[in-house]
């Protein structure tokens, strides 16, 4: 299809130091600094090669959901250049840091070339650079051990018509001890997009309908599982689709990647043979490879895992599931998308793919109307509002409005030019039966739906606070494949059990101390590289703070005052009730001020504080603001809840007309009071914590006021107003 192009997404990652293959940008100036020896290497052997380019796959003029003139090509891009070459081709180079070898391929006709090693045998300190005759493209510190089979290790192609291979092994000052053979070579024929490009953003016109995903911030979770794929096509051609990692019951990052059944079906046949099984072993899968930024003008680094087995598949469908033989690991930043398999359309507007078309970086189409395709029960047909899809698209999941897969893209009659037409993706819930998709996502529960499995936003579920006899128990992403779990904490508390588990138990060290960090260190296998994700979260060592809770009635309140948790006030000792503050003309009394909870008889407003020694033996103090309204004039404030301003009026107690003549002497404070009763704003009172000071007195000099709230916080606050010898409070409420 005109959609399927097997895509490879390059991804840059904050905590991986290298990928299987990390390719980034270089120059001239740069890469003397990126590749160890590149200074002392003078001499470079050429081989060369002829080669006369294929012609791109033409495809018919698209009628709208025409069966007779769909597009299910991939984006073919390259042939595949039969060779012999090994270490004996190249030229060792004895310099200050040990010995190199170096070989230039230079095919003049091709756009681009790449490479297919059926020999990869480096020594334990040999690392592989490969990069481009302009400098712009380097794939950097390639080792053995990032593979799973070094027998068969493919590179993918690199933009430009000659490439170096660069093999250094540092402090080797004897005989060169790698060994390395290609046997194919792939010349490309048509233009693909690589890292760091340069240039204007939408230099293909046939694309410039289709929006960057970093335009859409908050789908780039999303993104972060999809891939762009490069394969063979055929014995002779290799090509680009897209497909997405998939999430399963276990929620443990296998890693499964859903593609197009006609990406892989090289001979197109309708059956996945054994020869297209094992050309598997040598596709390529790049992630996060997207701008920079929103319509900009570079390409981000990118992370390439190779190959891939066949675990089902189904033509009725269009279907293909892979799992990864060299897979991503935690740092590595992928997501696995989840999966629904309703028979519902899903809702206009809000569907939506993630693709690379035309080996682009990665695009993001909206979906207007999807229904099911009138000729086929099997297939979804969808149009679009924003963006399209075209070659290059194939096998990417068509996602509903919660980032769920219900299908994929296996072809169609749309592309820029034809932005108005539509596309047909394989149904999820018919490729569960047709594929036997629930033997590898859900085997055990053949679930209806999963959601996303994020592992770039990990985070440590737990209370804020533990206690000396309390444990507090923590606990992250359990059971995730390969990953051991690491976890530390700093003074002040400890670990009581389940180190090296998703869920430990701390508890507070009888100590001064009265906050600290717990940190959790997520490891996955090396191979060859670091891949580590570290979370941390703020808690505070002793007993939970108190918080207290009232109610009242009339002008004589009675509060009862106690702790939440567990709603019990056995927490600690030498207890202490005390009033900390009172409004104009208020009046709190405490009873039982020695017990760890009291009532409290209350007129106007103010604040009790209790102090206290809790069981880790820290002294500790703890309030609440509290308020009892009776008579003397009435409160009305709108609107409420409010966003930016707030109308006071003060009403008489008998009716409910405004009183006019009110001065600014007679209305001695309103305030508005957070919850630990610290005033935030205040009217007619100088106050250098003031948030906001915008308060203006009605012109009519009657008794409305209009107060800024706009520079406060969401929440709930206290309004208190004090006039002459009557105190009256509200609760106001900021969105």
């Amino acid at each position: 299809m005109r959609k399927a192009t097997f895509v490879v997404v390059l991804s840059i990652i904050a905590l991986y130091t290298k990928a299987q293959i990390l390719k980034i940008g270089t120059s001239t100036s740069a890469i003397a600094t990126q590749i160890p020896g590149y200074s002392q290497v003078s001499t470079i052997t050429t081989k060369t090669y002829n080669y006369t380019p294929s012609v791109p796959s033409t495809y018919p003029t698209p009628i709208d959901e025409d069966s007779t003139t769909e597009d299910d090509r991939i984006y073919d891009y390259g042939d595949y250049v039969p060779v012999s070459l090994s270490i004996a081709d190249g030229n060792i180079t004895t310099t200050s840091i040990g010995k190199v070898w170096s070989l230039r391929i230079s095919i003049p006709n091709a756009l681009n070339i790449g490479l297919l090693f059926n020999q990869f045998n480096l020594s334990p300190t040999a690392e592989m650079y490969i990069y481009n005759e302009a400098r712009t493209v380097l794939d950097s510190a390639i080792k053995k051990e990032h593979f799973t089979n070094s027998n068969i290790v493919s590179i993918s192609s690199i933009k430009g018509n000659s490439i170096i291979i660069y093999i250094v092994e540092q402090n080797n000052f004897s005989t060169f001890q790698s060994t390395v053979s290609i046997q194919k070579l792939i010349a490309g024929f048509q233009e693909i997009a690589e890292v760091g490009d340069i240039g204007s953003p939408l230099a293909r016109p046939s694309v410039n309908c289709d929006p960057m995903i970093q335009c859409q911030p908050g789908k780039v979770t999303y993104a972060r599982a999809v891939a762009r794929m490069v394969t063979p096509i055929s014995s002779t051609k290799a090509g680009f689709c897209t497909g997405t990692l998939i999430n399963n019951e276990a929620n443990n990052g296998r890693a499964y990647f859903l593609t197009a059944f006609h990406c892989i079906d090289l001979n197109k046949n309708n059956v996945i043979d054994q020869s297209e099984i094992d050309a598997l072993a040598s596709s390529v899968f790049q992630f996060q490879f997207w701008r920079t930024n929103c319509n900009g003008t570079t390409n981000n680094r990118g992370i390439e895992f190779l190959g891939a087995t066949l675990r089902a598949a189904s033509k009725s469908s269009d279907i293909a599931l892979l799992e990864l033989l060299n897979p991503p690991g935690i740092g590595d930043l992928v997501n696995y998308a989840g999966w629904n398999r309703q028979t519902t359309i899903p809702t206009d507007n809000t569907g939506f793919i993630i693709h690379h078309p035309q080996t682009l970086d990665m695009r993001i189409t909206s979906a207007s109307t999807i229904k099911s395709w009138f000729w086929n029960s099997n297939y979804w047909s969808a149009h679009y509002y924003s963006g399209t899809v075209d070659k290059g698209s194939s096998g990417s999941a068509l996602l509903n409005a919660y980032g769920q897969i219900v299908g994929q893209l296996s072809s169609g009659w749309s592309n820029c030019n034809y932005t108005n037409f539509g596309d047909r993706y394989g149904k999820f819930d018919k490729s569960w039966n047709l594929a036997g998709l629930q033997t590898w996502l859900s085997p055990a529960q053949g679930a209806q739906a999963t959601g996303l499995l994020n592992l770039t936003d990990i985070t440590i579920d737990g209370p804020g606070t533990v206690g000396c006899t309390i444990l507090g128990v923590f606990s992250t992403l359990p059971n995730l494949l390969g990953v051991t779990y690491q976890w530390a904490v700093t003074a002040g508390t400890q670990i009581n059990s389940g180190q090296g588990t998703s869920s430990v138990n701390i508890s507070s060290i009888n100590s001064s101390i009265s906050s600290g960090t717990l940190t959790l260190t997520l490891r996955s296998p090396a191979k060859g590289r670091t891949r580590i994700y570290t979370v941390a979260k703020q808690i505070t060592f002793g007993t939970p703070p108190i918080s207290l809770t009232s109610s009242t009635n009339g002008c004589s309140g009675v509060y009862q005052l106690w702790n939440i948790v567990n709603n019990t006030p056995t927490y600690g000792s030498n207890w202490n009730w005390s009033v900390g503050s009172l409004g104009t003309n208020s009046q709190i009394i405490i009873n039982n001020p020695t017990s760890p909870g009291t009532t409290l008889s209350v007129k106007g407003g103010g604040s009790v504080r209790l102090n206290y020694t809790d069981l880790c033996g820290v002294a500790r103090t703890d309030g609440v603001t509290v308020y009892s309204s009776c008579g003397g004039f009435g409160l009305v404030v709108s609107p409420n809840p409010a966003q930016d301003n707030i109308n006071v009026s003060l009403l008489p107690v008998d009716n409910s007309q405004t009183i006019a003549g009110v001065t600014t002497e007679s209305l001695k404070q309103l305030r508005v009071v957070e919850s630990n009763g610290k005033t935030i704003m205040s009217l007619f009172e100088v106050n250098t914590n003031m948030l906001v000071k915008q308060w203006k007195h009605n012109e009519s000099n009657t008794q409305n006021y209009n107060l800024k709230i706009n520079g406060l916080r969401k929440g709930i606050y206290i309004l208190q107003v004090d006039r002459d010898n009557q105190t009256n409070v509200t609760k106001i409420i900021i969105e």
